[in-house]
C-alpha cells in the first residue's frame, strides 16, 4: 500500500472519455500531491496556461503536445526580437550622442558666452556659489571677478615676506592679532595705484587660504591707509601640495609663471598687461621675467622693508 501511495505521488491514472470532436480519449490526472507534476493539456480557447498556483506560464503555452507553433506565430516573435534589438541599438546611439554633446571638462576658465551671462562692470565684480550641505545646510562661496581693460598696466605683488617681514611669521603673526606687515607698503601701493597702474596680489598660498588671505589683506590699515584693491590670485591646489612645493621643493615659480602666463594669453599678443613687479626671492624675479616684465622693472623688498631693484 506504501508503495501505491508513493506511485501515485508521480504518476498518472488515465480514465477513458470522449472528446466533442471524435471519441479520442482524453487524459486526465490526479495525485495525492495537489499539484500535478507535469503540465496538462490546455483545452481550445482557453488562452494562456494556468500554472497549478493560478500563475500564468508561458513557457507552458509554447507546446504542450509536441506541436510546432504556426508560421504566422514565429514571424510576429522574429519581428518582436527585431524590433526589441533595433530599440536597443537606437536607445544606445542616443545615450552615445548626449555623452558627446555634454561632455564636461575641468578648466579654471569660464568660455566667453558664460561670462558675458554675467553682466560684469568694469573693475570689482562679486559672484557667489551656494550650495546644500546636509550637515552644514546652505553655505555660500564669495568669489571677485575684475574686468580689466586691455591696456591696463598690472603691478603684481607677492604677500609671503613681501608685504609681510617674513614668510612664515607672516601667516601666523595675524592670526593671533598681531600686524606683521612692512612699515610704509600701504602708502607705497596706493602711490602705485594713483600714478594709474592696477594692482595684483599674486601668492602660491594654497585655495583654502583664500578668504583669509582676502580678510588680511582687506583690513590691513597702516596710519589710516589701507591696502588698494585688486584680484587675488593663489594655488588651485590644496594645503599639502602648496606647503610641498613651496617648502620642500622651493620651486613656487612654477605655479606663479603658470599663473601669470595664463593671464597674459588673455590680452592682446602684442600688448603686454604686466609692468612691474614686487617680491622677496630671487624665484619671484624669474616669475616675472618669464612673463615680460622688464628687469629694471622687478623690484625686491628685503626683510628690513627696503626695496631694491
Amino acid at each position: 500500500a506504501a508503495a501505491d501511495a508513493d506511485a501515485a505521488v508521480t504518476s498518472k491514472r488515465t480514465a477513458p472519455s470522449k472528446d466533442d470532436g471524435g471519441g479520442s480519449p482524453r487524459s486526465s490526472s490526479w495525485s495525492f500531491w495537489p499539484f500535478s507534476s507535469t503540465p496538462r493539456a490546455v483545452p481550445a480557447g482557453d488562452g494562456a496556461h494556468k500554472s497549478p498556483a493560478g500563475v500564468t506560464d508561458p513557457a507552458a503555452d509554447a507546446d504542450v503536445t509536441g506541436r510546432s507553433p504556426p508560421d504566422d506565430v514565429k514571424l510576429s516573435e522574429a519581428a518582436a526580437v527585431a524590433s526589441a534589438s533595433s530599440t536597443a541599438a537606437a536607445a544606445a546611439a542616443a545615450r552615445r550622442a548626449r555623452a558627446r554633446a555634454y561632455h564636461m571638462r575641468k578648466t579654471l576658465q569660464p568660455p566667453a558666452s558664460e561670462l558675458a551671462q554675467l553682466g560684469l562692470v568694469a573693475g570689482s565684480n562679486t559672484i557667489d556659489f551656494t550650495f546644500e550641505n546636509s550637515l552644514l545646510g546652505r553655505q555660500t562661496l564669495r568669489a571677485y571677478v575684475y574686468l580689466l581693460d586691455w591696456d591696463v598696466k598690472i603691478v603684481v605683488s607677492d604677500i609671503d615676506g613681501t608685504i609681510t617681514k617674513s614668510d612664515v611669521l607672516g601667516h601666523i603673526m595675524p592670526m593671533v592679532g598681531q600686524d606683521w606687515s612692512h612699515a610704509g607698503v600701504a602708502k607705497l601701493f596706493h602711490a602705485i595705484v594713483a600714478n594709474g597702474y592696477q594692482m595684483m596680489y599674486l601668492s602660491a598660498r594654497a585655495i583654502s587660504q583664500a578668504a583669509t588671505t582676502r580678510d588680511y589683506l582687506r583690513t590691513l590699515s597702516q596710519d589710516g591707509v589701507g591696502m588698494p584693491s585688486g584680484p587675488v590670485i593663489m594655488s588651485p591646489d590644496g594645503m599639502l601640495p602648496s606647503l610641498y612645493r613651496e617648502v620642500v621643493l622651493r620651486r613656487p615659480q612654477e605655479f606663479k609663471i603658470s599663473c601669470l602666463s595664463t593671464i597674459r594669453a588673455l590680452f592682446p599678443e602684442e600688448r603686454n598687461p604686466f609692468y612691474a613687479g614686487f617680491g622677496n626671492r630671487p624665484t619671484d624675479e624669474v616669475s616675472y621675467e618669464a612673463v615680460g616684465v622688464p628687469r629694471g622693472k622687478i623690484f625686491t623688498i628685503n626683510p628690513r622693508g627696503e626695496v631694491t631693484c
